[in-house]
């Protein structure tokens, strides 16, 4: 709630016309009074609907008090949409302003209520005192939590946030064995940064004082940059970076369909009002951007659960068809605070590979976890950076599937932090998290596999049993690498932390941007580039050719600091041999090799990865400089 107060001698209104169809037609439509009165511009906003009743009472304490310091019995109500970028739906803002009225009446105030829905002219005098005007900002959610004692929600469970911060849990150590030890008695030696994890974790400390090292790297190699036009968190890719990010993406998409997954495409954005929806946010918020669209409000989605749920909602599923997947390369927003974000490890946007596959029990549930610990752990192997693992599991699950979590553990093949809640507080029973950690000690999470036994029927997904049934299924939310954002970080974090200890940073060779550079000796050679160039692009392989006249040192340079895996310089004798003399980056070295050589080193390193085309010209002298220093 937003609220503007101003004591006045004197106030009145005229309501011209209608602003919305369905409100009721007035019997008077003028009101004037010569008498003082303190007047209260007031918007409800979509934070107020989580509890209309506490909120009408906060603000009606409010107004009392203001009312009282300046001596006045009459108050007015007035309400006013434009003081919110974020207004609750009318009925909300009805309800809101009806229950504020008649708390100020019990009160003793003489109240006027201006009517909802109508555009209407009004007059002020406002008095001039120190405190003649004011304006108030209620949340609703923590003004409600401070005081309490009054559930967020009115006839609704606590949000999972909510009971998140009640929820009792306990933290561990699992090793491949299957030995369980707490996290305060572990022995740390040579897993430092499971240790890092662990603080990280239990800390729970997410704030950003300084910015990650990736985020200069990035902008350096010309990768992402930040978009001063937009919100912040939101970021621009240019064409370096958005062939590495098609890239990531066909990677995953290729993996999915070979697992057996249904491609699928889903809106961006959706309604606040639908049913199953509501019921969604109220028990899982999440910060928003919210869209107006006429009279209703719309947010952009935060995962592909949304579309995917109502997509499947409507299908006609059999257990034959179990276990059924449905993936989407999803864009995705969620509005965080401006002092959590941190480049790519915390934007508001991101794309995010997700994957939801629907099961009929749990002993299905658990095949499916061990199906997708394969394609996670090879996907996570092929980001080339260190990781951690952890579950979170809820203590009854845990106990009666011991062996099963052990097993799972094994596989990924070393010790893991394993969290176990007494109570659920969130839609999932067991959930698993692969999670870098940068040298902030700040930690986040890529790939993630969950297991969901709530909205199947929030969502009345169902799917007809052997007897002809209807059953709710159980569901698996599973991210085989995480955003596209979040491996950018982890993988620019990796090479920050590797140039720490001199090793030579690099992107996995089949996500960068570009995997050969050309360089001619001088203009004469640029034709024999072109040739070899097609070559390398009829086998898939992203190349460019350095035609710009500088010499040859600035050209090799240039290249370097773009981290280009592969350097061949090409003047008369590669010419005449058939032979390019290569520079291999990480192996800090440099060979004769022939270009069916070249092809067949990179066709074997990358033949996992589908073939990319670079997104911009392969001539160096076509290409605008971006952000790149060179």
């Amino acid at each position: 709630m937003r609220m503007l107060q101003i004591h006045s001698d004197g106030f009145s209104y005229e309501a011209k016309r209608k602003a919305l169809k369905n409100i009721p037609d007035l019997e008077e439509k003028v009101y004037r009074t010569d008498d003082s009165c303190l007047v209260n511009f007031i918007a409800a906003e979509m934070s107020d609907e989580s509890n209309i009743t506490g909120a009408a009472t906060k603000t009606a304490e409010m107004i009392a008090a203001a009312a009282e310091e300046v001596k006045e019995k009459n108050v007015v109500i007035y309400p006013w949409v434009h003081l919110s970028e974020t207004p609750a739906k009318p009925n909300s803002a009805i309800k809101l302003l009806k229950d504020i009225t008649s708390d100020l009446k019990k009160r003793g105030f003489n109240v006027v209520q201006v009517p909802f829905g109508w555009y209407k002219a009004f007059e002020i005098h406002c008095k001039g005192h120190p405190l003649a005007e004011r304006s108030k900002v209620l949340d609703i959610s923590k003004e409600i939590a401070k005081a309490a004692h009054v559930d967020v929600t009115e006839g609704e469970d606590l949000t999972a946030l909510q009971a998140e911060e009640k929820a009792t849990s306990k933290f561990y150590i699992m090793e491949p064995n299957g030995k369980l030890t707490d996290v305060k008695e572990f022995n740390y030696n040579k897993l430092k940064e499971l240790a890092l994890y662990v603080n990280y974790e239990t800390a729970k400390d997410r704030t950003v004082h300084e910015p990650p090292p990736h985020i200069e790297i990035m902008k350096n190699l010309e990768l992402v940059d930040y978009e001063p036009g937009s919100d912040a968190g939101n970021f621009r890719w240019p064409p370096r970076g958005l062939t590495l990010k098609k890239a990531i993406e066909e990677r995953v998409t290729a993996e999915m369909v070979d697992y057996g997954a249904h491609v699928v495409q889903t809106p961006l954005i959706y309604d606040y009002a639908h049913p199953s929806l509501k019921s969604y946010l109220q028990r899982f918020p999440s910060r928003q951007y919210v869209i107006r669209s006429g009279d209703r409000d719309y947010f952009a989605r935060f995962s592909a659960c949304f579309g995917q749920f109502l997509l499947i909602s409507q299908a006609l599923v059999t257990y034959k068809q179990l276990p059924l997947k449905l993936f989407e390369i999803a864009p995705s927003y969620r509005r965080e605070q401006s002092g959590e974000l941190a480049g790519m490890r915390r934007p508001r946007s991101f794309t995010m590979p997700d994957i939801h596959e629907l099961v009929a029990d749990v002993e299905m549930a658990k095949d499916a976890v061990n199906n997708q610990l394969v394609f996670v752990t090879k996907l996570m192997n092929e980001l080339e950076l260190n990781y951690e693992v952890s579950f979170r599991i809820l203590r009854s699950f845990f106990e009666e599937n011991k062996e099963f979590v052990e097993g799972v553990v094994a596989k990924v093949g070393k010790p893991v932090m394993l969290e176990l809640f007494e109570e659920r507080y969130a839609y999932f029973i067991f959930k698993g998290e692969w999670n870098v950690v940068d040298e902030q000690k700040k930690a986040a999470c890529l790939g993630t596999i969950q297991i969901d036994v709530e909205n199947g029927e929030r969502f009345n997904i169902t799917y007809v049993d052997a007897e002809g049934k209807e059953q709710y299924p159980l569901i698996l939310h599973t991210s085989p690498s995480g955003s596209i954002e979040r491996i950018l970080y982890g993988v620019l974090e990796q090479a920050n932390k590797d140039m720490k200890v001199g090793k030579v940073p690099h992107l996995p060779l089949w996500m960068t941007p570009v995997q050969v550079r050309l360089v001619p000796v001088n203009e004469s050679f640029i034709d024999y580039c072109i040739s070899i160039g097609e070559s390398l692009g009829k086998a898939g392989i992203r190349y460019e050719i350095d035609d710009r006249q500088q010499t040859l040192g600035k050209k090799i340079r240039s290249a370097e600091k773009l981290w280009i895996p592969y350097i061949a310089v090409i003047g008369d004798k590669e010419k005449e041999s058939g032979e390019l003399a290569v520079r291999r980056r990480e192996m800090k070295d440099q060979i004769q090799m022939k270009v069916e050589d070249l092809v067949t080193d990179i066709e074997e390193k990358t033949s996992f990865a589908p073939k990319q085309r670079l997104l911009m010209p392969s001539l160096i002298s076509k290409q605008p400089i971006f952000s790149r220093e060179v």
